[in-house]
């Protein structure tokens, strides 16, 4: 188990209940990296303000630390720039200032499209794919976590499939075919506490997701019944074709869209977690698919 820890992303959606699973009085001192501090601190957890690209401002608070914790990324609908200036330049950033510090090992949460076999415009499973080989080659100890798409209260994947599956006519991007796993929030912060505690072995990636596979079209009904919508139709639209059109005009009319070209990748590629002894294990305690739904909440 490590002494001291160093974490970026702990203010995010999974950050935060990370912070509050993780047993804080077995460490010796927990620094959280983020960009905009909390007004209250959990305890034993100091908080640095700056930017990962920011290496000047937390380069003395990540001396002594011995493992770092990176969750901090650009996610949901941003620009290219964005998503590579966040994961992938500010992870070599980091991984730099980490070896300098004399740091030890790195627990990287990447996402499950980062092995998309079609990545064409998904600039977020690009630049987080890059970001893996970056550490994979940096000489550090390390543990790539690859979640599924991750379902909880705020969640914003969710909040985005439950707008689809309200619409009068169910519209789905391409057969509905392709595969989804989804992990609660919850469930992901144990499992990513335990990798801390070292209780995965190795250099390597684990892909973690939830009890239940089922395809994208099941999903979107268990939602749309959730919603208290009625079984209604369901309309295929042409997924290539639209990717296609959203990436001619995404940097002219990018504020107005409501997602992204590379966004209906998750419709065109299986997100299904690959066999592992510890994940198998975890997910005797997971919730399933309807559970989390039955917990969240919808408008």
């Amino acid at each position: 188990m490590p002494e001291s820890l160093f974490v970026t992303g702990g203010t995010g959606f999974l950050g935060r209940r990370l912070l509050s699973s993780l047993d804080t009085g077995r460490y010796r001192r927990i620094v959280c990296l983020t960009r905009h501090p909390p007004a209250g601190a959990p305890p034993r957890v100091e908080f640095v303000a700056a930017d990962l690209l920011e290496t000047g401002a937390y380069a003395s608070a990540l001396k002594g630390c011995d493992t770092v914790l990176h969750m901090a990324a650009a996610t949901g609908k941003s620009r290219r720039a964005e998503y590579f200036r966040v994961n992938l330049e500010g992870t070599r950033a980091l991984i730099g200032e980490c070896r300098r510090a004399g740091v030890r090992r790195m627990i990287y949460v990447s996402t499950i499209a980062a092995k998309f076999q079609d990545q064409s415009r998904y600039y977020y499973a690009q630049s987080k794919r890059q970001a893996e080989g970056v550490l994979a080659a940096s000489g550090l100890e390390y543990a790539i976590v690859r979640p599924t798409i991750i379902f909880g209260e705020g969640a914003p994947v969710l909040t985005g499939l439950a707008r689809l599956a309200a619409a009068p006519i169910l519209p789905v991007f391409g057969n509905g075919r392709a595969l989804v796993q989804p992990v609660s929030v919850n469930d992901l912060a144990a499992c990513l506490a335990e990798i801390v505690n070292e209780n995965v072995p190795g250099s390597r990636a684990i892909e973690i997701g939830g009890p239940q596979v089922l395809s994208m079209e099941e999903l979107l009904v268990k939602i749309r019944r959730r919603c208290g919508r009625p079984e209604g139709p369901v309309l295929h639209l042409p997924a290539k074709a639209i990717a296609a059109g959203l990436g001619l005009i995404e940097n002219l009319l990018f504020p107005l869209l409501p997602f992204t070209a590379g966004q209906i990748a998750s419709f065109m590629n299986d997100g299904v977690a690959a066999s592992d002894p510890c994940l198998t294990k975890w997910q005797t305690r997971m919730q399933n698919v309807d559970q989390m739904l039955s917990a969240a909440k919808f408008a």
